[in-house]
């Protein structure tokens, strides 16, 4: 591989290029390059079979620990062989171009404590405008560089990349790119995501996305486990893919409760599912993605199965009916270029999870010979210890990015719930959906289904009965499952608590002040400011102070529920065509 490195480039530019630019952006505010400039003294314009360009996370420095992470995930995927890459990361060049150069200032949206502040009866706008207008130049960098840059190289795909706020710089920057510019766009944790799939219907409490499943998806979404996810905290862009052109190239990630895209909010760790993408494998799977587009590869995606076996003394019967069972499954899933890993667990008071072999030393003979040699015992009450050995166990081994995850539970007793060492159901639901998510299967007596059922309802994955009648049923339906869902799925969370944000007012009390008023059947709700998140607050009325009346002013506002979804953002403009109320002065009796 030929990994460009470029040099900083500076370049001295008039002070009214700026004005002049935004003088002529278009409706989308991004500006549409016309002009001939000779870019053949500029490194970045060296023809590579991919160009990636990339769009940096709110506040970052340029070379973030995301871009290192995204890069050398895609570097990594793409191996020492042809093609030849080459980068751009947005706002590198000195003076950007044309004027423009994605600044990505530090504010509300990536400072995760803004979402654990509580907002008081007056708030100050501030700098609130910053961060739409970093937006908007670094899409109109992106869209400038990228039409040059295919005139002077035509034949090389360009790929886009953004997180979190370069997420949306990237989806904005498409609604004025022409698809046969672009040959991948790869969205984490857009602000703006809109999935229309993830419409709540307020009376069966079910969306497209949770009741229909893939059928019911959007092309461009990648790998969003929230079935509820809808539109992002700043609301969407709808359409968010602006053209059929881009089916198969636009490809949209959002980590379940990614309070930025998602709706499930995680109230004691506000922040952690939008922090996670550069540690949980989404970036690799984004580059398999493109790998497998670029060389047109059409892979199914890899099988992981982790097997848990109770080894207590009453597992006897089950365990000699599924033993030889177990082996095929696995079998088949090693014949498949899958991996498989092998646990037992029984009661904390006499034993802790057990590791058999795990996906990187698992092989057909050796997993075969592990099940031979589980030696069942104690165990003389119940329940056992099944949760804390599926959370454990899913926590310990390497799952592959992209690929079909799945955990198989066999077990004779209910589970202990919370568990001795505090680990309850729903930590390992929230840790599956973390993952990618995980389905979970459970195969036990039918008196058992009670204590399985949300964990298995909620995952995906399905309780299985023993039939003493029928053997092997289980595992039929256990394969057939397996075989059938490939790819991250969607996941129910639970049923949400719908709450509505209505009957919203903006008053103007001076010359650079309103009244916000509203109503909420949620708990709180997150109030943004022009693209900015400001906090939280559970008042009904806040006077905003600081606002710029000649430019337009957003104020959103997004419910969240008791049991943590967050409902549908809702926005109200105010521009400079409505009376700004000035309060009399003293003593004259005028306004």
């Amino acid at each position: 591989m030929r990994l460009h490195r470029f040099k900083i480039v500076k370049i001295n530019y008039k002070a009214f290029a700026c004005a002049l630019i935004l003088a002529f952006s278009n409706l989308s505010g991004v500006y549409a390059a016309s002009k001939t400039t000779d870019f053949s003294n500029d490194p970045n314009f060296e023809c590579t079979n991919i160009k990636l360009v990339y769009a940096r996370e709110s506040g970052a420095e340029l070379g973030s620990l995301n871009y290192e992470r995204f890069t050398d995930s895609f570097l990594g995927t793409f191996g020492d062989d042809e093609p030849s890459i080459s980068i751009y990361e947005l706002g590198t060049k000195e003076g950007g171009y044309d004027g423009n150069s994605y600044p990505s200032p530090g504010i509300g949206i990536e400072t995760w404590q803004r979402f654990t502040t509580s907002i008081g009866a007056y708030i100050s706008a501030g700098e609130s405008y910053s961060y739409g207008e970093s937006v908007k130049e670094g899409a109109r960098e992106a869209v400038y560089f990228i039409k040059n840059y295919k005139k002077v190289c035509p034949n090389s795909k360009v790929i886009m990349a953004g997180y979190s706020q370069g997420a949306q710089v990237v989806s904005l920057s498409l609604q004025s790119l022409d698809p046969s510019l672009i040959f991948a766009a790869l969205t984490f944790g857009d602000p703006k995501l809109y999935l229309p799939e993830g419409k709540l219907n307020p009376i069966s409490l079910t969306t497209p996305a949770c009741s229909e499943g893939k059928s019911a998806h959007s092309p461009y979404r990648a790998n969003v486990p929230d079935c509820y996810a809808y539109k992002g905290i700043l609301g969407g862009y709808i359409p968010y893919q602006p053209s059929s052109g881009y089916d198969g190239k636009l490809k949209a990630y959002c980590q379940f409760h990614d309070v930025i895209c998602s709706t499930f909010v995680d109230l004691d760790r506000w922040f952690s599912g939008h922090a996670s993408y550069k540690d949980t494998g989404a970036y690799t799977a984004a580059s398999q993605d493109v790998y497998n587009m670029y060389f047109g590869i059409e892979a199914e995606p890899r099988k992981n199965l982790a097997i848990l076996f109770d080894e207590t003394a009453s597992m006897s019967p089950m365990y000699y009916k599924y033993e030889s069972d177990a082996i095929k499954t696995a079998e088949k899933v090693f014949s498949e270029n899958g991996k498989v890993a092998l646990y037992t667990f029984g009661d904390l008071s006499e034993r802790g999870i057990k590791k058999l072999c795990d996906f990187s030393t698992c092989t057909a003979e050796n997993f075969k010979s592990h099940v031979k040699s589980i030696k069942l015992s104690g165990g003389d009450d119940t329940p056992e210890s099944a949760f804390s050995g599926a959370y454990n166990m899913m926590k310990e081994v390497n799952w592959d990015a992209g690929a079909n995850k799945n955990v198989l539970i066999i077990t004779d007793a209910p589970a202990l719930n919370p568990d001795r060492d505090g680990i309850t159901l729903d930590d390992v639901k929230i840790l599956s959906y973390e993952i990618d998510p995980v389905k979970i299967f459970v195969l036990s007596s039918e008196k058992n289904r009670e204590s399985y059922q949300e964990l298995t309802g909620n995952t995906n994955g399905e309780f299985l009965t023993d039939y003493d009648e029928i053997e092997h049923n289980a595992f039929f339906i256990l394969n057939e499952r397996i075989d059938s869902d490939n790819g991250a799925g969607t996941v129910n969370v639970g049923m949400p608590i719908v709450s509505e944000i209505s009957n919203i007012s903006i008053d103007k009390t001076s010359s650079s002040s309103a009244k916000l008023s509203f109503s909420n059947t949620g708990e709180f709700a997150i109030l943004t400011i022009n693209d900015e998140i400001m906090g939280y607050t559970n008042t009904n009325e806040i006077e905003i102070t600081d606002l710029v009346f000649e430019k337009d002013n957003t104020i959103c506002l997004a419910p969240v529920s008791s049991n943590g979804y967050r409902g549908e953002t809702v926005c109200k403009n105010i521009t400079s065509n409505k009376t700004i109320i000035i309060p009399k002065a003293p003593n004259t009796g005028r306004k």
